[in-house]
């Protein structure tokens, strides 16, 4: 997959005859001080086993007559270029859990897509003698899916192609296979996109080649969901496990997603309370609760009374600036560092 990515990075597009790069590959990111002020390095950003760090692309066309990912601002912390105030941002992100394999495949093939379209004229896909004739869903409007006719044209016992029970529903042969190439074209010039396709790569490599095993449809266990963070109580504290070896009821964590709202005490049978530990016997690896935070970061003498939901919830004048818990793993935490080191235009979002 990474190699994929690398190739297409480097891949030669064309629009209107002149070239334009598109893409640009990153993993993790620089690192300086975040906009929390904390101090971060490349290293902040790697998998606890196997140092891995998450792989990415920076995709644009737009902006500054197509300068790409070459042109606009440059941004020493995330480390990409091709940063332009007036150009939204899109983000897309896969395989939060180890093993949620179509996670990262359905990336895949949109930067696949991308890549192939990017550029290109209108293609009669379906050899009809028409071009852009059925498009994607009923993107335009008119209650239809089947724009061109073509599967309602067919027998009837031919309709429903993928059995799901919908005769010339999403799926099925004939419906949407002529879409307007320009569409891909136009999305790649008006956003920065930043797709990463395999977020947890150290749980995904571990699931794979240790845990589990290459074949789902084997694993009686049903795959490592997590990262591996080791929540062993062993031993004690800076040292928590004095074995340093993989304990499956206890290590990793679930990679928290909820980046508004960050860690929290669990409200479900999850427990204990206490950030960290684990008891349990059996399988119970998701009882790691993050960083449960007391700190009063803007000195105004409460806590955690302004999450990061773009808001100001204490009406301070300030936004985010007092927040509930953190993002603690690195995979998480890249995630909101891409996000809040990432603000063009300066208006409190990404």
């Amino acid at each position: 997959m990474r190699d994929r990515m690398m190739e297409l990075a480097e891949q030669d597009y064309v629009y209107q005859g002149k070239s334009v790069s598109i893409m640009s590959f990153h993993e993790g990111l620089n690192g300086g001080t975040n906009a929390r002020g904390i101090e971060m390095t490349a290293n902040s950003y790697e998998g606890h086993f196997y140092s891995h760090s998450s792989p990415w692309l920076k995709i644009t066309g737009g902006g500054e007559e197509l300068r790409g990912v070459h042109g606009g601002e440059c941004n020493d912390f995330v480390g990409d270029c091709g940063n332009y105030d007036d150009i939204p941002d899109v983000q897309m992100i896969g395989n939060f859990h180890a093993r949620e394999w179509m996670s990262y495949e359905v990336p895949m093939m949109f930067l696949e897509t991308i890549a192939h379209y990017y550029g290109m004229a209108g293609i009669d896909n379906d050899g009809d003698g028409s071009i852009d004739e059925d498009t994607w869903g009923d993107s335009d409007g008119d209650g239809q899916l089947d724009d061109d006719g073509d599967c309602l044209s067919l027998a009837s016992n031919f309709q429903d192609s993928n059995g799901d029970g919908i005769a010339c529903g999403p799926g099925d042969l004939g419906v949407d296979e002529d879409f307007a190439e320009q569409q891909i074209t136009d999305l790649v010039n008006t956003r920065e996109i930043y797709l990463v396709p395999m977020l947890n790569v150290d749980g995904n490599r571990y699931d794979r080649e240790v845990f589990c095993g290459e074949d789902a449809w084997n694993c009686d266990s049903a795959g490592w969901r997590k990262n591996l963070r080791d929540n062993g109580v062993e031993g004690v504290t800076p040292i928590p496990d004095t074995q340093e070896t993989i304990d499956e009821s206890c290590d990793g964590v679930d990679l928290n997603r909820n980046f508004q709202y960050e860690w929290g005490a669990p409200l479900g049978a999850t427990g204990p309370l206490f950030p960290g530990m684990c008891y349990a016997g059996g399988p119970n690896n998701d009882v790691y609760n993050g960083p449960v935070d007391d700190t009063d970061n803007d000195g105004d003498g409460q806590i955690n009374e302004d999450h990061v939901d773009g808001n100001d919830d204490d009406a301070d004048g300030q936004t985010d600036e007092d927040w509930w818990g953190g993002n603690s793993e690195p995979e998480t935490l890249f995630v909101q560092d891409l996000t809040e080191m990432n603000d063009d235009d300066n208006n409190g979002a990404s």
